[in-house]
């Protein structure tokens, strides 16, 4: 299995997400989410990905065995392409509380899980208001808390008959990790990068094998209008 650090596909595909959901000043609105696409910007996402087909097409024509084989593994990943298909499947996710009923009110994870849930920046707020829960996150923030919040999140929010923009629930819950991953480096209260290194090591142990099988990257999060493209 690949490293979790930096130069992996599962790293710098978190840090293309994140740079996708922080809004550009030209396209920033209240309430965090970068607005729909115009059908210029679709038109012009789409032509790409047909181009791109078309050039993994000609590369399977002069090298089909290599590409065949050595794809998956030593993939070149278009990660923003990847990232606005998975910030587009967030997007289709109604993530937050109507009523928060929290069944251990002293669970930190279970308390992080709600407020992760709930708009805007709640989780920072909360830090600064709790002494527990900021200790947390200055020096009891490690992989096992960050994969059992990860693990709850998506026990809690993915559900795959509740996600209408995915073709697989691996996909939703691929999108929902990296938008745990997201909130969580948000908080300012732990050492550069480490969430995302988190991250990339929960993808690669929980949906490597499921993007292998398909593939990679790019194959597994194609869009279903890209599968009618000849």
């Amino acid at each position: 299995m690949a490293g979790s650090g930096e130069s992996s596909v599962e790293f710098r595909l978190l840090m293309a997400y994140a740079q996708r959901r922080r809004p550009p000043n030209t396209q920033s609105q209240p309430g965090g989410n970068a607005p729909p696409q115009s059908p210029r910007a679709r038109d012009r996402r789409k032509k790409k990905k047909t181009s791109k087909k078309l050039r993994k097409m000609l590369l399977m024509c002069v090298h089909p065995q290599r590409e065949k084989d050595e794809q998956p593994m030593g993939e070149i990943v278009d990660v923003t392409s990847v990232a606005d298909r998975l910030s587009s499947i967030v997007d289709s996710v109604d993530i937050r509380l109507e009523d928060i009923e929290t069944d251990s009110p002293n669970d930190v994870a279970q308390q992080i899980v709600e407020l992760l849930r709930e708009s805007g920046d709640q989780l920072d707020r909360k830090i600064k208001e709790d002494r527990v829960l900021a200790q947390h996150f200055r020096s009891g923030f490690t992989y096992a808390l960050f994969e059992r919040i990860a693990t709850m999140f998506l026990q809690e929010v993915a559900p795959s008959d509740t996600i209408p923009d995915t073709q697989s629930p691996h996909q939703a819950r691929i999108a929902l990790t990296c938008e745990v991953t997201r909130k969580l480096d948000a908080v300012d209260r732990h050492p550069m990068n480490m969430v995302m290194g988190f991250g990339a090591k929960y993808l690669q142990e929980n949906f490597s094998l499921w993007v292998l099988q398909r593939g990679g990257w790019e194959n597994a999060f194609e869009d279903k209008e890209d599968n009618e493209v000849e």
